[in-house]
């Protein structure tokens, strides 16, 4: 199944509303220049055929100072979505310690990639053997992010896959009318996602200026 129309422009609708241009800059070819609001950030996302960067009003002569993506940005609302049978389930307040003792072997990196956290009833949890070995946490509406991180020592086996559809799932049992969202850095498999019914929509960047610096 695929995004239903109407989710397709809620979303345009919302980047066209952080971007400050029109939603139409979305259904055709080409790049589309926008007034970004942050005065030290340029946004850039590709959907399809078209660009749209937005830029500060005073951006010349300043130097980027960092890089944030390449992301890639995946879509699922309640047509679109396809869960997958596991026994994962919403973390309870009981949880706190197994989420604790969890973060301490995830390696910092993985953990600030996806920055998963401890919120009952929006953190879906995976356990073996009375450990946790994966997780995935809803961010807020409209449009929640899922953000997932497995175990080390745990990746290949499906678990990531079991707590996003858990976590997406609870998404919908709280708005059947939500769209989530999945974001990835361009270099990791989208086949995750892509498995539960996620469309992959955008990619995006962020670059931070240093308006005290040189280009």
């Amino acid at each position: 199944m695929a995004l239903d129309p109407a989710s397709r422009d809620r979303i345009a609708d919302r980047w066209a509303e952080r971007l400050g241009c029109s939603p139409e800059a979305f259904h055709g070819s080409g790049v589309t220049a926008a007034r970004s609001t942050s005065p030290r950030t340029v946004r850039l996302l590709r959907h399809a055929d078209a660009m749209v960067v937005a830029t500060p009003q005073d951006a010349d002569g300043a130097a980027v100072a960092s890089v944030h993506g390449l992301f890639v940005l995946a879509y699922v609302d309640a047509a679109a979505f396809s869960p997958v049978p596991s026994d994962a389930r919403l973390l309870a307040a009981g949880d706190e310690a197994a989420f604790a003792a969890f973060r301490a072997r995830v390696p910092d990196a993985d953990w600030r990639r996806a920055s998963p956290t401890f919120r009952p009833g929006r953190t879906a949890g995976l356990f073996r053997d009375g450990d946790l070995v994966a997780t995935a946490t809803l961010g807020e509406p409209p449009f929640p992010d899922v953000g997932v991180v497995v175990a080390p020592e745990r990746r290949g086996r499906g678990h990531g896959r079991a707590v996003v559809s858990r976590v997406t799932a609870a998404a919908f049992e709280a708005d059947p009318g939500a769209v989530v969202r999945y974001r990835t850095p361009a270099s990791a498999s989208l086949a995750l996602a892509e498995s539960l019914g996620y469309e992959r929509w955008a990619a995006s960047a962020v670059l931070v200026l240093d308006q005290t610096g040189t280009p």
